[in-house]
């Protein structure tokens, strides 16, 4: 059984992780949780992992690299990206890495690592659900991330009865993101090969997989990028 984890970092009782496996070109979600650190999700995870599953990839919601400026281009991006996709407020949905409060930023780094120990062979990609919704169009103007239901994600989720709370679903679309970067999905782009300087705090080896191709294809983006994302596989 091949399984996708995510993860969403957060301060206490608000880490959601979750476990998926594949089915056929959706996934499955096997469980999920809300926890209150990397070392609590990780072994919660892990053990609700079914005898005979092979994790593939990991989807963590949390800047895994980071820039010596403070301002990442890829945050830039799609930042940019999603408020022509009508996000109200990009600034606060992709905030700068100097913004975002200590536990996202330090649990991230942390998860990525305690899995890269253990299972260093694994994908790992940084992941970023809101954008991710509306870079699907399930989010848009009209709806935002905070009205997503379990059913407006049926092209991607097989049976899925919902999620208890944001941390969880947000963990949910981390495993949708590493099941796309495990897979080199159509339409999806490594956007990691644009930062110019990142910095890796510690040895794993990461991506930072978007849709891309999605609302490039529909011209709603233009960057001085450009020309670098169409380049990458």
């Amino acid at each position: 059984m091949n399984i996708y984890l995510g993860f969403d970092p957060g301060g206490k009782n608000d880490y959601g992780w979750a476990v998926c496996a594949s089915q056929g070109r959706c996934l499955r979600v096997l469980s999920e949780g809300t926890t209150g650190s990397s070392q609590a999700a990780y072994k919660e995870a892990l053990n609700a992992i079914p005898r005979g599953g092979t994790i593939l990839g990991v989807g963590i919601d949390a800047p895994l690299f980071w820039s010596e400026s403070g301002e990442r281009d890829v945050d830039n991006l799609v930042r940019k990206t999603i408020q022509k996709l009508g996000a109200p407020y990009p600034q606060g949905t992709v905030q700068q890495i100097n913004s975002l409060r200590g536990a996202c930023l330090v649990q991230g780094i942390l998860i990525a690592n305690l899995i890269y120990r253990r299972f260093p062979d694994i994908h790992i990609t940084e992941s970023h659900p809101k954008a991710l919704l509306y870079f699907l169009g399930v989010a848009k103007k009209s709806k935002l991330p905070d009205e997503v239901l379990s059913k407006d994600l049926s092209e991607y989720l097989v049976q899925q009865n919902g999620w208890n709370n944001e941390h969880e679903r947000d963990a949910i679309l981390g495993a949708i993101t590493a099941c796309a970067q495990t897979e080199r999905r159509q339409g999806w782009r490594n956007l990691f090969e644009i930062e110019r300087y990142p910095i890796i705090p510690f040895n794993y080896s990461v991506g930072y997989w978007i849709p891309w191709d999605l609302v490039k294809t529909a011209n709603c983006v233009t960057s001085p990028l450009g020309e670098k994302i169409k380049g990458t596989r």
